[in-house]
């Protein structure tokens, strides 16, 4: 499965999140695991709720810390990938359904 800012996120309905200081612990009442995010973990976290398009969520990023575009982009694939295996988001690639 490939991940590129095309790609959109969805968030588990079976995920709860609970901050914790800027920093936030996830519970997949599936399997019952936690899964710690950093602040700004945290905070793509938040992103993701408001618009999992990651063009959107990388482009408000960008606006918010001071960070390489490339490094932003290959940090935010491998998050994204990390909580596809975790089973805490489903993800969406265009042209999916389109054959």
């Amino acid at each position: 499965m490939s991940i590129d800012l095309k790609t959109r996120v969805a968030v588990s309905s079976e995920v709860m999140l609970q901050e914790l200081g800027g920093e936030s612990v996830l519970l997949d009442l599936k399997s019952e695991s936690y899964f710690g995010l950093d602040a700004v973990g945290t905070r793509i976290w938040q992103l993701f709720e408001q618009d999992g398009n990651l063009e959107v969520v990388h482009a408000a990023l960008l606006d918010e810390y001071d960070v390489d575009a490339a490094r932003l982009e290959h940090d935010l694939k491998a998050l994204v990938q990390r909580l596809v295996d975790a089973g805490l988001v489903n993800i969406e690639t265009p042209g999916a359904d389109e054959a």
